[in-house]
């Protein structure tokens, strides 16, 4: 899942230029025998020096939670490298970047760096660099396949992954025991249902699962491709999900939320996503699905129950989509910033920075060689929820590569919030509409 910042702010780091001491013609101190005193002949021998300054673009404020680990990673950065100064600043969240990218090429005033969601590259990739010129073949090569698949554009490294995710299911191992259920968890669509029912107690308050369909559909996408199907057809021309694959998950949910095993967040008013989590933490419901990415706050404080993971559930085959962000360097940049901007990408494809964002968030480690780390052994042993999501990737699935997809999911998703809002609506009528509308944007933004 992936998370919305609403507070805009920015971070210088280190200082914007290094100036030069000047001095003064004839009037430098000198020592007894005429030379000039130490410190000013480092005066005169210092020039004014600019440095080279890569403004980033994040999803998230640098003042605190994984915008300050990502801004604690620029200032080291900086410090390292005095000739360059990464500036971070928030944008407001996926759309809140994508918005202001928008805005900021048609002023030809972009960013050299920006944090995109991972569907977004195929709307970007015009004006975005081909990062094997500014970033070595062995950090390209280092990067986990499964999360390259969006990375690629007609052969060409684009985009380079940051903080990157794939939905999983959550359990609350207390519960699972209680009602004699395999900790291991269901393993399809239809097991799930089955777990839910027996783990629900109506009397209690206490539901058997609980989700939301995300603000871009996430959750809806994810089990669409795990029924086999998939959002557009292969050149991305037409909508495609207009079957049973596309509205199965929609029935199941409306099925469950109305028979008392499912807490419904769009029943309740405030944020649908923390209405889920809140619930699952406060042992009211025995499992959700959430994205990778909130394990690490999950896992922190298992005071009440242990937590469990388990992949999505399948439908027809186990297939999940990834999503998250990536990193693409504007090509508009001067050569020197998109140096300067390969070489932070290099830094933060270090093991030293994958392990601690991946240990500290629980997005993703973005490199195989940070799995062969001790620090991250070390990891899957106290914790081997972690382990389960990567062993997850295998299942990998890219967003649609469609120029609109941002358009499409904005009206898909008010449809599929309806259906939940109104549990007794036809799913399939709502995904047709869904559909009509979806080809009707492709069609009017060729």
């Amino acid at each position: 899942m992936k998370p919305t910042v609403k507070k805009l702010s920015t971070l210088a780091i280190a200082g914007a230029m290094t100036v030069g001491l000047l001095a003064g013609c004839g009037n430098a101190e000198t020592n007894e025998n005429g030379t000039p005193k130490a410190n000013d002949t480092a005066a005169n021998e210092t020039s004014k020096q600019e440095k080279v300054v890569v403004d980033f673009w994040s999803i998230w404020d640098p003042g605190n939670g994984n915008g300050k680990l990502l801004a604690d990673a620029a200032a080291k950065f900086n410090s390292e490298n005095l000739d360059t100064e990464i500036v971070v600043s928030g944008q407001g969240g996926y759309d809140g970047v994508a918005e202001k990218l928008e805005a900021a090429l048609v002023a030809k005033k972009p960013p050299v760096i920006a944090q995109i969601e991972e569907s977004f590259i195929a709307r970007y990739s015009p004006v975005a660099a081909d990062l094997s010129k500014y970033v070595s073949k062995a950090t390209i090569d280092n990067y986990i396949d499964g999360l390259t698949v969006s990375s690629i554009v007609d052969g060409v490294f684009k985009a380079a992954p940051l903080n990157r995710s794939t939905p999983i299911l959550y359990l609350n191992a207390d519960l699972l025991a209680k009602a004699g259920l395999s900790k291991e968890g269901p393993k399809t669509w239809d097991e799930l249902y089955e777990f839910a029912k027996k783990m629900a107690k109506p009397d209690q308050g206490i539901y058997g699962f609980s989700g939301h369909w995300d603000s871009d559909a996430w959750f809806w996408e994810s089990a669409l491709y795990s029924y086999g199907g998939e959002v557009v057809n292969e050149d991305g021309s037409e909508a495609a999900f207009d079957n049973d694959k596309g509205s199965k998950i929609v029935e199941l949910w409306q099925k469950m939320s109305n028979e008392k095993v499912m807490l419904n967040p769009y029943s309740s008013q405030g944020n649908v996503s923390d209405i889920v989590k809140q619930n699952f933490v406060d042992g009211k419901v025995g499992m959700i699905l959430d994205s990778v990415g909130s394990m690490g706050p999950l896992l922190k404080d298992q005071s009440k129950f242990k937590v469990q993971v388990a992949y999505q559930p399948a439908g027809e085959k186990n297939s999940i989509v990834t999503g998250g962000a990536n990193m693409i360097i504007l090509d508009s940049a001067t050569e020197e910033q998109k140096k300067a901007a390969g070489k932070f990408l290099e830094y933060l494809a270090s093991d030293e920075f994958v392990v601690n964002f991946y240990k500290t968030s629980g997005y993703f480690a973005t490199t195989k060689s940070s799995l062969e780390t001790k620090e991250v052994k070390d990891l899957f042993a106290e914790h081997p929820q972690f382990k389960v999501a990567i062993d997850q990737l295998q299942f990998a699935h890219k967003r649609p590569w469609q120029k609109n997809w941002r358009a499409m999911y904005t009206s898909i998703v008010d449809d599929l919030n309806g259906a939940m809002v109104d549990t007794k609506s036809d799913a399939k009528a709502i995904i047709h509409t869904a559909d009509v509308k979806a080809q009707k944007i492709m069609d009017d933004n060729k």
